[in-house]
């Protein structure tokens, strides 16, 4: 039977992170923004710092002093058996639920009516840009991870988030053109709407 988690996401986070090696709070930082900010969300420091002091506690990390000559000593952090078995846990018998859309943009687009048409669409039109470099920036991350430990399971998280931004793409391509070809009043009748979302799809675009 799935068990539920005793511990908050971020912890498990910092564990499956310790699992590629030992680190300190500074690494934990900066791997993070290279790899999990990119699909779920990288902890600030301070956060990663009070979580590891938590998972020592629990006997899950445990850490050495490193001496050295040119900076201040730093602290190394490797995950124990027990915290590789509570990671297992989690990751095996914690239901995993939909993802909820939270998306600023949307926020904007959906009481767009209050909005000056020029300054929508370049809000869309910067989205759409942006998501093409992310996408291209992830493209060139998968290419570079062939043949390292896991790499199966990078490129499965990767291409996924890849598909998703160029649904984004697609979306804004599409949005422009329609907001470009709306009415001064951006008002469309229920038809002229069904409409729009039956031609372009827009229904089956999961956007963020």
């Amino acid at each position: 039977m799935p068990r539920s988690s005793p511990l908050p996401k971020s912890n498990y986070l910092i564990l499956g992170l310790l699992s590629f090696g030992e680190m300190s709070g500074y690494d934990l930082k900066q791997t993070a923004d290279m790899s999990v900010a990119h699909f779920y969300a990288s902890p600030a420091r301070s956060q990663i710092y009070t979580e590891l002091r938590r998972l020592s506690e629990l006997g899950y990390v445990e850490a050495r002093e490193v001496e050295q000559s040119d900076r201040p000593d730093k602290r190394l952090y490797k995950v124990t058996r027990s915290g590789e078995a509570a990671l297992r846990d989690w990751l095996e018998n914690t239901p995993t639920s939909a993802d909820v859309i939270k998306s600023h943009l949307l926020l904007k687009v959906f009481f767009g009516n209050h909005m000056d048409r020029a300054t929508l669409i370049d809000e869309v039109r910067r989205y759409r840009d942006e998501s093409i470099k992310f996408t291209e920036m992830l493209q060139n991350l998968c290419s570079n991870c062939h043949g390292e430990p896991g790499s199966l399971f990078i490129y499965l998280t990767v291409g996924q988030v890849v598909g998703h931004s160029k649904a984004n793409e697609t979306w804004a391509n599409e949005a422009l053109e329609l907001l470009e070809s709306a009415d001064e009043e951006f008002t469309w009748s229920s038809d002229q709407v069904s409409a729009a979302i039956d031609r372009s799809q827009l229904s089956t675009i999961n956007t963020p």
